[in-house]
């Protein structure tokens, strides 16, 4: 998701992470390691982290199971811990730039909804940004964040002004929420070959019973679908971007909260994904906006998934009854609520007719984790 931007350091590579590719290379076990090293599976964890420091004990254990000189494992913690607190240095939380970046966030929105802790204290308030953001300071925050449309390709309307750091902050909670879904490896022609399947799951009205198929279908295609309530300030109602290589990540807010504009987004996103992925960056292109060429492809590819072009023939007719609306659903395969967004979107039905054909969601129904 983040944006690529001139090398410059903004990270502290604790001794852990050359342990693991030895590990790795080497084909040797986290218990196995643990019990060369004389530690706990846990304490090793924290090794690998960068959250407990290197001693010379330990490196001489390394040394014994890895063959590498425990003189270089000391020399690496000592470049860690100098680099720890060479990105630490001007991190303040009375200066003007930490405060002015803090009252940029939705603080209060992200606190309620448990993206951070709770608390008073200023520190305390900076320090749980940061490491949600998964950065040192507000350099590294900027250079990785600033741009966020650079990062993803975003369906929104001109009736939300929008704000780069709640939108920052909305990505990154997908991101994390993303982590924890196990996905097959990206594919493009097998997620395209899911969209039928999930085309029928548009006539089920419970999230809890729609989620974890549409979860699933997408993930053995190396999609892991998330949604995350949009902050004040965050207009989007969808986003892409890449994890990895090998993993995509298709962003909801949900944010009207009825069938139609859900499952539009949806099919809107997947369109970006099968259309405009871009294998050297790993990133979707940066959309120019709701009336860009790029997002008018993905509204013909959503309508065209839900929607045959034949029956799209039908919607003027169809429109001026109920019976036809919903005749026209079924012979789609859609609910009813997609039929009448899309006549509504298109001025054949006007906007406060016929909405109790559409479902209506509650947030409580919505979470990723459901």
């Amino acid at each position: 998701m983040r944006t690529d931007v001139d090398f410059a350091p903004m990270w502290a590579v604790p001794p852990g992470r050359t342990i693991s590719d030895l590990m790795k290379s080497r084909g040797v076990a986290s218990a196995r390691l643990a019990r060369l090293v004389d530690m706990s599976e846990l304490e090793l964890d924290d090794l690998l982290a960068g959250q407990c420091a290197l001693t010379a004990r330990v490196a001489e254990g390394l040394e014994a199971a890895l063959g590498t000189p425990a003189c270089f494992w000391l020399r690496r913690e000592e470049q860690y811990r100098k680099q720890l607190s060479d990105l630490c240095d001007g991190v303040d939380p009375d200066s003007e730039s930490y405060k002015d970046w803090l009252k940029s966030l939705p603080l209060k929105e992200m606190q309620t909804l448990g993206w951070v802790d709770s608390t008073k204290d200023k520190a305390e308030k900076l320090r749980s940004c940061l490491e949600f953001f998964g950065v040192p300071n507000l350099d590294a925050w900027y250079r990785t964040y600033v741009d966020v449309k650079a990062a993803a390709a975003f369906r929104t309307t001109d009736a939300y002004l929008e704000d780069a750091p709640a939108t920052a902050a909305w990505l990154r909670q997908g991101e994390l929420l993303a982590e924890r879904i196990e996905c097959q490896e990206w594919n493009p022609e097998r997620f395209a070959a899911q969209l039928p399947k999930i085309r029928s799951l548009t006539q089920l009205k419970d999230p809890l019973d729609f989620l974890p198929k549409l979860r699933a279908l997408c993930a053995v295609a190396g999609v892991a679908v998330v949604t995350v309530k949009a902050p004040k300030g965050c207009r989007a109602s969808g986003a892409t971007f890449f994890a990895s290589p090998s993993k995509a990540v298709l962003l909801l807010s949900f944010r009207y909260l009825t069938d139609d504009q859900f499952w539009f987004s949806f099919f809107h996103e997947a369109g970006h994904l099968i259309l405009h992925w871009d294998t050297d960056l790993l990133i979707l292109e940066t959309s120019d906006g709701p009336k860009s060429p790029r997002e008018e492809e993905a509204n013909q590819f959503a309508m065209d998934q839900l929607m045959s072009r034949e029956l799209q023939k039908r919607l003027p007719a169809a429109s001026k009854t109920l019976i036809g609306i919903m005749r026209l659903a079924r012979d789609a395969g859609v609910s009813y609520g997609i039929v009448l967004g899309q006549m509504q979107f298109r001025g054949l039905v006007r906007p406060d007719r016929f909405n109790r054909l559409k479902t209506r969601y509650k947030w409580e129904q919505l979470t990723s984790e459901c």
